[in-house]
């Protein structure tokens, strides 16, 4: 696939033939070019940064077969969709389309594809969700319009809110109180540590090995996961980031603290850290997606803290199942 293609080519009819499995390893590349493309192409409004495929396939995922759940739709040797669902924790699907692509046609057939296969899933894993749920930013009216039409109903508040900084500057110190130190995660013998650190900063249940399997998915870099080493060798707050040289962007995704270890600045310090290795691999511009402020007041002050301020929001649309 060429970077930052010319449009000038016949736009796509829906051929549900055209969808294929995600096949491992061989499909990263191309998946997370075909997002940064995306990216550049819309000023970063569309669904998804090539971080956040990363992130699915890696920590969502966590050992699981992502082939049920991710779907590249191809044509003329073209990426022109990329579908996620998840189906394990959630009822919910995401959807990115390339911007040469997008119309208002082949879009809903796409969302109608999607939905159909979700229920799918949810059916086959025995889910008693009872609504399908998908994200859409406020910049992206298309997206909208499409929901509203197929009968889609949006939470009249912002589920979630994109934010960036420039990298451009100076980049704060990192300070941490006595006898905390900071570091990249080492191998895959602290894959324990890595996650009881997770599973306490989200209250996510984890089972015995699987962040592990996280740390072998091909889209993971160990050397992206930072930590904050408490001084009885416990990991107390940790963040991943992730970078996509075609955008020249960074997001991180996730960043957590153990409860046990909160409210003494260790997050922040781990973003000052982290923004300047995403500066120093030649990216302009970080991005971290959190909560509304009134669901996460925490989060929001803290990303606002480090200089991060909003760009887009994005809402939850439902759909009955």
């Amino acid at each position: 696939m060429n970077i930052l293609r010319e449009s000038g080519y016949a736009m796509s009819i829906f051929d549900p033939t055209n969808l294929r499995s995600y096949r491992g390893a061989s499909d990263v590349s191309r998946l997370l070019q075909f997002a940064g493309e995306c990216n550049v192409l819309t000023d970063w409004c569309c669904s998804m940064h090539p971080g956040d495929v990363g992130h699915f396939l890696s920590n969502h995922m966590a050992g699981r077969d992502p082939a049920p759940y991710c779907l590249l739709y191809e044509s003329n040797g073209n990426l022109e969709a990329l579908l996620l669902f998840s189906a394990f924790r959630s009822s919910s699907w995401g959807l990115l389309v390339h911007p040469h692509q997008r119309d208002a046609g082949f879009e809903a057939a796409l969302v109608e594809w999607a939905e159909q296969h979700l229920r799918q899933l949810l059916t086959v894993s025995g889910s008693a969700k009872e609504w399908i749920t998908t994200e859409v930013m406020n910049c992206d009216t298309l997206r909208r319009d499409v929901l509203v039409s197929r009968g889609y109903v949006a939470d009249p508040a912002p589920a979630f809110f994109v934010t960036t900084r420039a990298l451009q500057g100076e980049i704060p110190g990192s300070v941490l109180p006595d006898g905390f130190s900071m570091r990249a995660v080492a191998g895959d013998h602290e894959a324990d540590a890595v996650q009881a650190v997770h599973a306490s900063a989200f209250a996510r249940p984890w089972q015995p090995g699987e962040y592990l399997q996280v740390m072998r998915s091909p889209t993971f870099h160990r050397e992206r996961e930072l930590v904050v080493v408490a001084p009885d060798g416990r990991f107390a707050a940790f963040l991943v980031y992730w970078l996509d040289p075609i955008s020249k962007s960074g997001l991180f995704e996730p960043v957590g603290c153990h409860r046990d270890f909160q409210r003494r600045g260790l997050t922040k310090a781990l973003m000052y850290e982290g923004l300047r290795r995403i500066a120093a691999q030649g990216m302009t511009m970080a991005m971290v997606v959190h909560e509304a402020p009134d669901d996460n007041p925490a989060a929001a002050a803290l990303y606002r803290s480090v200089g991060f301020t909003p760009k887009y929001s994005s809402f939850d649309y439902r759909q009955k199942r």
